[in-house]
């Protein structure tokens, strides 16, 4: 017995827990409970003769679980709404009239404007059941006038209704002598009613001297689903003044078009601009003379970092690394390996005069006052010298005639041209749209988009923007052809009876990124001589080599590929991967930078006119 007590205990005490709590709560329960329908939403629509509308909402609702104790609704204007304002309001509960106030005491209402919306709030004494509240209000500049025929067009329940609507009646009143257009050739009236954009569920009814159109629900409107209802009459029976808001409409609608046309125009003609500049700006010179397609020797004395800085337009790591090659074959430094780094040595030949200022600049960034560095110390540590150098590349090219303004200027000339366009662009799109109404968003977003895209287009312009001089054109098409003849040099010559190039052309090789290809085409030729500035490991342990110039007293036979194959386990292609490794760790390592640490009428033919949507609307409710 004892043992069913305690099961019993166990089984009532959350219960009387759980009812307790209800109790205690009740306010969860009334809000899971508290509820309302339209048992009847009807609207009246009169139209006065000066083009304003009366309209009186009356709406029967049936409140259930915990009592209501007010009501809102919020009417947009403007073109939100399709009218110009609302006045004269009204709220009437049966015969008491309730007065304007700010108390939220039952038996008023209050009014406020939020924007372009109207916000309507009236309070009565809490209530349960069937109750019917009226509002009603005149409507200025709500007639929509065409030249086709002027129209109501109306959201009479709104799309923002909390509860179902049971039944709706809309109905609307013509002043004397106006009654609706009709169909060419049909008896049929241009009415017609929506109930969620669909006209199936509304029947409509026309009086016999057409002055009265009434539109009746055929089943219950779901929420979130507006009643429209439409009607044209003929322009001009009535002396309607055109609304400001489809004053302003329609002058937005004009500076659309032009703001949709002018960007069409601008988006065509920004970027024609920008190939007519670069056509009579940036484009080399025609000159007309005619270059072999092969040259089997430079055509000039210009410096391997020169040419590559002429040929391609840009003082690049290729160029810079050809000019420490050069300035190596020339005697003024040696390359230098130790197993784990490479060794930048400067010789005993310390004369200028025969150096041109970016050449001299080099040196020094080089070595600064040591006689030798060693590539890993230069990490993060050259970049910043890199500027200077280009600088004076592009005034080589200047100074020589080629170009009448540095490639680099130009570049950043017509770059900074295209930023400009595109911050242009933006401002007067963000300008535009805090100035301009947002109906008239097109006049903003389109001219803007046509900037930024010409923008876009001078950046990528930029790009091709340098122009050489005739004396420059003519030089970078032999310079071209010269490269070709590297390039496929097989093809022309014999490797095996032209060694003597390998190290002589190498420089140029570099400049035109030929370097990995044409070292390792004459690895393949034992007889190809090793660089005299060059000192793989194996070769200082193999032949004693120094580092000591040929011109500063010293002297230095250069072993052939042939022979330092007898003396290294590689091979002759151990030579060949070592002297590539170099040139692309030199240029890897020079251009290295910090790494960067994060952070974190009659004859009207069918159809209503105009495009535009119904006015009225907004929401209700009640709570």
């Amino acid at each position: 017995m004892k043992n069913k007590t305690l099961k019993l205990q166990t089984i009532l005490l959350p219960l009387l827990l759980l009812a307790l709590f209800i109790l205690l709560r009740p306010g969860i329960t009334e809000a899971q409970s508290k509820s309302f329908v339209w048992d009847e939403y009807n609207v009246v629509i009169t139209l006065l003769p000066n083009g304003e509308m009366r309209v009186e909402e009356t709406q029967t609702l049936n409140f259930s679980g915990a009592p209501f104790s007010y009501g809102f609704a919020t009417i947009p204007t403007g073109s939100a709404g399709n009218n110009d304002g609302i006045k004269d309001l009204t709220v009437r509960e049966g015969d008491l009239t309730y007065t304007e106030s700010s108390s939220n005491a039952p038996g008023t209402y209050e009014l406020s404007r939020e924007g372009d919306e109207i916000r309507i709030d009236w309070y009565f004494e809490p209530a349960l059941g069937r109750r019917t509240y009226t509002f009603s209000y005149t409507v200025e500049g709500g007639v929509i006038v065409e030249d086709e025929g002027d129209q109501i067009f109306w959201k009479a329940i709104p799309a923002d209704h909390p509860a179902y609507v049971n039944n709706s009646t809309v109905t609307i009143h013509l002043p004397e002598g106006v009654k609706p257009q009709q169909y060419t050739g049909t008896t049929d009236y241009l009415v017609a009613g929506y109930a969620g954009g669909d006209s199936s569920q509304v029947q409509t009814f026309v009086s016999d001297d057409g002055r009265t159109i009434t539109y009746q629900l055929t089943q219950p409107l779901p929420p979130g689903a507006p009643f429209e209802v439409r009607v044209q009459f003929p322009h001009g029976l009535l002396d309607i003044p055109v609304a400001r808001w489809q004053t302003l409409q329609q002058r937005q609608d004009v500076f659309n078009l032009m703001g949709l046309v002018l960007g069409i125009f601008l988006v065509i003609t920004g970027p024609l601009v920008v190939l007519a500049l670069w056509y009579s700006k940036g484009r080399d010179p025609q000159t007309g003379v005619v270059v072999p397609e092969y040259i089997t020797e430079p055509p000039s004395d210009l410096p391997p970092g020169i040419v590559g800085t002429l040929v391609d337009e840009r003082a690049d790591m290729r160029d810079v690394v050809s000019t420490i090659i050069d300035l190596a074959r020339r005697g003024y430094l040696t390359i230098q390996e130790d197993g784990k780094d490479h060794i930048f040595v400067r010789t005993d030949k310390k004369e200028t005069e025969g150096l041109r200022p970016y050449e001299i600049k080099l040196l020094q960034s080089l070595f600064g006052s040591k006689q030798e560095r060693t590539l890993k110390s230069l990490r993060y540590k050259f970049h910043d010298k890199l500027p200077a150098i280009r600088k004076l590349m592009y005034q080589e090219l200047e100074e020589n005639g080629l170009v009448n303004k540095s490639p680099e200027t130009v570049r950043q000339g017509y770059t900074a041209l295209g930023i400009g366009v595109i911050v242009l662009a933006g401002i007067s799109f963000f300008g535009g749209m805090m100035i301009l109404p947002e109906e008239m968003f097109l006049l903003a977003f389109c001219p803007a988009i046509a900037m930024a895209i010409s923008g876009a287009a001078l950046l990528i312009a930029a790009s091709h923007m340098p122009r050489k001089t005739e004396k420059g054109t003519i030089a970078a098409e032999q310079w071209l052809a010269f490269k070709n003849y590297l390039q496929r040099i097989e093809a022309y010559e014999n490797l095996a009876d032209v060694g003597d190039i390998f190290e002589k052309y190498l420089p140029y090789a570099t400049a035109f990124g030929l370097d990995r290809t044409w070292i390792r085409k004459f690895a393949k030729v034992e007889t190809t001589p090793v660089p005299t500035w060059y000192y793989p490991i194996f070769v200082g342990r193999a032949y004693g080599r120094t580092a000591t110039a040929s011109g500063s007293g010293g002297s230095m036979q250069a072993p052939s590929l042939e022979g330092m194959s007898q003396g290294m386990a590689g091979g002759l292609e151990s030579m060949s991967t070592g002297l590539t490794r170099m040139l692309n760790s030199t240029a890897t390592t020079l251009k290295s930078t910090p790494p960067k640490s994060s952070s974190s009428g009659g004859g009207f033919s069918g159809g209503f006119s105009g495009g535009f949507s119904s006015g009225g609307g907004g929401s209700r409710g009640f709570g």
